[in-house]
């Protein structure tokens, strides 16, 4: 297979097959230990090469499959490694007192290829103009594996595509990785804030030693990272390929907001194939709405007595036509008349299987938003290849009147290696509606934003949430998840005096939360064992 990409080879130098190394990719350099040499080598082969790409390789390994090399060098992705193949899942373990039950924290099988941060520097393609762009080789670790784990962070932190790919090496290597516990802990000073990186040490086992490690490490300052490498701003005109999109509208009691989408739909630059809507509102409070009157749209209602979100969601998936599905919902505002031209570009441009929107609540201030495309842990307002619902399956019915349904959706998408794009440029509104939706099932009555502003209101773990990190995550991670939750109870917006009436507050209301929190755990536990 021909490839017009140049591919320089970094190899870490072996005696026996020095000699026998033959590139014709492009240039080949020979790597060398300690970390020092190798950052150095690195650095000055960035100064000289014009190549696209750099393969670093261990030929402990076997030969790189050049075929595919040459393959994934066409790809619109910044990273390619076999980190999951060579042992690097689960770490760093100091990730897991910060942010246990992040989504790209839980690994998929090695034989699937799938987004993770957990490059391994013995396998790994890399464009480039993203290793110069993201800052090179950091010398600051001790062992190998931990360097290219804490680059793969930090690539992906600034908005580079990653992907572990299945077949980049074709056997398991090194299963007990080891990592020396000073490695942990430059990690942590790299990449997280003073205060998380006190509440690690907190939480560690062994916490005198890791203070010790910790404060020896003073001269390294954290990193303050955001996404820059790929401009989210439309670029000129763009040809689509003629694809086909279902948006998906399930409605219950919000007619107004209702309207007002299919209003802007209409207006769409790319019209959707069909719009589909499901209606849970009771029967005797249902309107008759004239769909004539959007002349653009083909839409397909359905009436539904079963109340539920998944009940709705699902119905609405097995009805679809489309290639794609939009998740839209009933009360979304500010659609751009070229809001899903605009979501199917990135699509395009990225070849990958959902991408999601950027949603902000109206009524809330936002900081402004980085413009820029980056892998998305989120499952908003978004469109995704109904191809890839078919193979994970649709949502499951354990949220049908509770929270995370998309949340659970987006874990099993991700571990059937789906690639997720962010978009910060394909912005949406999102109502804060008072009725309808969850609300009519007494669910997210309170979420974060009510919580912090109360004195007296808690967002308490559901069962919902509970269910979802237990599935997913492993034992520690899940401690570790409800320290956080409950910690991050007495967070409240304003001054000295409403915090400390909160703390009151929520001593008081102590029994009842670990009533709650029990009776959510039971409910969790009945719906993983099918009871």
């Amino acid at each position: 297979m021909s490839s017009g990409k140049k591919i320089d080879l970094a190899y870490f130098y072996d005696p026996l097959s020095a000699g026998s190394i033959s590139w014709e990719l492009g240039e080949k350099r020979a790597l060398d230990l300690p970390l020092q040499h190798l950052a150095f080598t690195v650095h000055c082969l960035l100064a000289q090469t014009t190549s696209d790409w750099i393969l670093f390789w261990d030929f402990a390994l076997g030969e790189p499959d050049l075929d595919l090399v040459q393959d994934l060098s066409e790809r619109p992705v910044d990273v390619w490694h076999a980190g999951i193949r060579l042992g690097l899942g689960g770490l760093p373990k100091v990730l897991n007192y910060v942010d246990p039950v992040w989504m790209y924290n839980c690994d998929a099988s090695p034989e699937v290829t799938h987004t993770s941060f957990r490059m391994s520097m013995r396998a790994c393609l890399i464009r480039t103009d993203i290793l110069r762009k993201t800052g090179g080789i950091n010398a600051g670790y001790e062992s190998l594996d931990m360097t290219g784990i804490a680059m793969g962070y930090s690539i992906l932190k600034q908005g580079g595509i990653i992907r572990y790919h299945s077949q980049l090496v074709k056997s398991d290597y090194d299963d007990d990785i080891d990592i020396p516990e000073k490695d942990e802990w430059v990690f942590a000073r790299q990449f997280f804030t003073k205060k998380w990186q006190l509440w690690s040490l907190f939480n560690h086992p062994a916490t005198r030693k890791a203070f010790k490690i910790w404060s020896q490490l003073k001269h390294i300052k954290p990193l303050l990272l955001k996404p820059h490498l790929h401009p989210s701003a439309k670029q000129g005109v763009q040809q689509l390929p003629h694809t086909t999109v279902s948006v998906l509208v399930p409605t219950l009691d919000r007619y107004s907001y209702l309207i007002n989408e299919l209003e802007q739909l209409d207006k769409q630059t790319v019209l959707p194939l069909e719009v589909l809507i499901t209606d849970q509102t009771d029967k005797d409070k249902r309107v008759n709405i004239d769909f004539s009157n959007y002349k653009k749209l083909s839409i397909r209602y359905f009436p539904q007595d079963e109340k539920g979100q998944v009940v709705a969601w699902n119905k609405l998936l097995e009805e679809a036509k489309g290639d794609f599905v939009l998740f839209l919902g009933d009360d979304a505002d500010g659609i751009t008349p070229d809001f899903i031209e605009k979501l199917l570009l990135t699509q395009q441009r990225f070849d990958c299987d959902m991408v999601a929107s950027n949603v902000t609540e109206l009524g809330i201030t936002y900081t402004k938003s980085d413009p820029y495309y980056h892998i998305s842990d989120v499952f908003p307002i978004t469109l995704i290849k109904r191809s890839v619902l078919l193979q994970t399956g649709f949502m499951n019915m354990f949220f049908n009147r509770n929270i995370r349904a998309d949340g659970e959706l987006a874990m099993r998408c991700h571990l059937n290696g789906t690639l997720m794009i962010f978009d910060s440029s394909a912005t949406i509104y999102h109502h804060r509606a008072p009725m309808g939706g969850l609300r009519a099932h007494k669910a997210r009555v309170i979420t974060n934003y009510i919580s912090k502003n109360s004195i007296s209101k808690f967002s308490l773990p559901t069962s919902s949430e509970i269910y979802l990190v237990k599935k997913y995550f492993k034992d520690e991670q899940y401690r570790n998840n409800m320290r956080i939750k409950y910690m991050s109870q007495l967070a409240v917006n304003g001054g000295i005096i409403r915090k400390i009436m909160r703390a009151i507050v929520l001593l008081v209301k102590l029994p009842y939360i670990r009533k709650t929190h029990k009776a959510n755990v039971l409910a969790a536990y009945k719906a993983a064992n099918g009871e």
